[in-house]
């Protein structure tokens, strides 16, 4: 019963952010324009200096992951910080965990979202070459990536929320912490592009992913008092 009720929590804090994403589209619009720019300004500045637009497009892609990433987790406590929305959802009688969780997976959902547009502009305006049978894995590398990004953005969002530093000093602590993220994503990438071996890299996501995600579960409690 109880871990029926964790669970159904986490459902409906998932449900709530789409929900108001689906109304708004404030978090989607935003870093999604940020993917995009970031796309166009190596559309205009490297295409015709480097010959192989595999490298070119890697490098936007998760250039943009980044940038695009911290934006949406961004607007993502922005959201709730409006009306002390937060405090709200964390007077609800639920486990905390439940609701650090599913800001996690609905924060990941949206980041993956926007990094799939992104991924499709750098194939149109990059001539990013994606083989079929690449196709599905740089999918997943995206996903756990994109969970990973949103284990440890959920925790460093709501810090700065609960403790008034502002959304600057989000990219400040974000993005030295998913530096293994983007590095495994980035060869990860280049891995699938030219056939060669993922199993070092892969274990190195998804491991690190793994950590973050435990490090938010275990001190997400403490980072929500006041």
């Amino acid at each position: 019963m109880a871990v029926k009720g964790f669970l159904a929590a986490t459902y409906h804090v998932i449900r709530k952010d789409i929900v108001a994403e689906l109304r708004t589209r404030q978090l989607t619009t935003t870093a999604t324009v940020f993917g995009l720019l970031v796309v166009l300004t190596f559309a205009f500045s490297f295409v015709k200096t480097f010959a192989d637009p595999r490298i070119v497009g890697r490098g936007a892609l998760w250039i943009a992951f980044v940038f695009a990433g911290t934006v949406g987790v961004s607007e993502t406590m922005a959201i709730e910080d409006e009306n002390d929305a937060l405090t709200g959802l964390l007077l609800a009688p639920v486990d905390r965990s439940a609701v650090y969780i599913g800001k996690v997976l609905s924060t990941t959902m949206f980041v993956l979202a926007v990094d799939l547009v992104t991924l499709g502009a750098a194939v149109v305006l990059l001539g990013y070459p994606i083989a079929a049978e690449m196709l599905l894995p740089l999918i997943g590398v995206l996903a756990v990536a994109a969970f990973g990004f949103s284990a440890v953005g959920v925790v460093v969002a709501t810090l700065t929320v609960r403790s008034g530093l502002g959304q600057l000093a989000i990219p400040i602590l974000l993005v030295p912490l998913v530096v293994p993220v983007l590095l495994s994503g980035v060869e990860l990438t280049a891995a699938l592009a030219s056939g060669a071996p993922t199993g070092g890299w892969l274990r190195v996501l998804a491991a690190y992913a793994g950590i973050l995600f435990l490090a938010g579960l275990a001190t997400f409690e403490f980072v929500v008092e006041e």
